[in-house]
């Protein structure tokens, strides 16, 4: 009988390969961005004082004519808390004895956990820059036998957002885990995700939303970074201040109805325009969705255009929108909602912090022994908030093609 590899499989060793090969996505394009313009804080929070309104008194009068009623510039105080974000591990004593050298393992334990905690904690703060107002991450609809069927409208960025493994709560704004407490997500296929739990109580409805868990309070705000869905909007309060009081308090917003239509340059100069006409400052940088960028290079193409492309913080590159006498990187974030477009002046971002990526180590040690159990912990932290100083430098647009 001849010997073939069946009958040989005892006698043939393993060719581990050296490392362990990457299959998720870590991209944190706009973390990148942002974090260059970051301003530290101390004390409970960052208060800035804004320039609103113009002195009223002036104007043209007739010869020997009364004099304008005096006024005064308007100021308006911006109050900025901090948010804080952290990632934990925990490594059982034996796995660290085990994977203590190259021989025993594809990394080591602590190198390994370490380092990929901070980029997934990272890679969480790089969605949080893309927030609502309230934190959630996509709408319900209803649910059988475990399996949540999301809102028609979930966007492909939502769906990216929901991964395997993920604990969520789902509940209402109110009442963010009133159905599901820190469910497990199994699968997710179309505008469905299948969680290890049945509803607490009650019906999932349209009134419920899928959250991260333990990322509201109980009393329904997010715990979670204002994001730009929030920060560039004509409408809603913002750090204290709202623009039904202050007018120029608001963004420029540019939408369609409901209606998508092309990203061309046109729209874009449009938008551009009027927030330097409103603020007297034109955005600096674009970001969008991968298919509304895609829906802007075909407009290119038809016009037999070829686009020049700019360098990036991080080593990301962008395709420019020209505008006036301008050039805008358009460049494209996994995270960023579809159909949508944030026309940016990133001088007018700024992340206030407390801290930057730290380990806790005010007791001297970054490991901690975990209290009667072969185990040893770490907590990375980051004490942080996005914020913006101009918020009528910035827009949007949405109703966009996605190509």
């Amino acid at each position: 009988m001849a010997l073939t590899l069946t009958t040989a499989d005892s006698a043939l060793k393993e060719d581990y390969q050296p490392a362990i090969r990457e299959q998720l996505n870590n991209e944190i394009m706009m973390l990148a961005q942002i974090e260059s313009n970051s301003t530290d804080v101390e004390g409970r929070r960052a208060v800035l004082s804004l320039h609103v309104s113009r002195n009223s008194g002036v104007g043209p009068r007739a010869e020997g004519g009364t004099l304008p009623t005096a006024g005064s510039q308007g100021y308006a105080e911006e109050r900025v808390s901090l948010k804080y974000n952290y990632g934990r591990i925990q490594i059982n004593g034996p796995v660290i004895r085990a994977m203590k050298s190259d021989t025993g393992s594809f990394t080591r334990a602590i190198e390994s956990e370490t380092k990929g905690v901070v980029r997934d904690l990272k890679r969480e703060v790089n969605y949080q820059l893309f927030n609502n107002v309230e934190g959630t991450i996509a709408t319900c609809a209803s649910e059988s036998s475990k399996v949540y069927t999301l809102a028609t409208a979930t966007d492909s960025s939502q769906m990216r957002r929901l991964e395997v493994g993920m604990k969520v709560d789902i509940g209402t704004l109110a009442n963010p885990d009133l159905r599901v407490a820190g469910g497990t997500i199994q699968s997710t296929t179309g505008v469905t995700i299948t969680l290890d739990v049945d509803p607490l109580t009650g019906s999932v409805d349209g009134s419920d939303f899928v959250t991260l868990a333990g990322s509201k309070t109980a009393a329904g705000s997010t715990f979670g970074l204002t994001g730009l869905r929030a920060i560039v909007s004509a409408t809603g309060t913002l750090f204290n201040i709202a623009p039904g009081t202050y007018p120029v308090w608001a963004s420029t917003a540019n939408g369609n109805s409901g209606t998508n239509r092309a990203a061309t340059d046109n729209l874009f100069e449009t938008v551009i325009d009027e927030i330097f006409m409103q603020s007297g400052e034109a955005p600096n940088f674009i970001v969008t969705s991968p298919g509304a960028r895609r829906n802007y290079a075909a407009q290119l193409k038809a016009q037999k255009r070829f686009s020049d492309t700019l360098d990036l913080k991080g080593g990301f590159k962008a395709l420019t929108v020209d505008a006036g006498n301008t050039s805008l990187p358009i460049a494209i974030d996994r995270d960023n909602p579809d159909n949508t477009a944030f026309l940016l002046n990133t001088d007018a971002l700024t992340q206030h912090q407390s801290s930057d990526w730290e380990f806790m180590d005010e007791d001297g040690a970054v490991l901690n022994r975990v209290s009667g159990v072969d185990a040893y912990e770490a907590t990375l932290f980051k004490y942080h908030e996005l914020t913006t100083d101009r918020r009528n430098t910035h827009g949007i647009i949405t109703d966009l093609l996605e190509s």
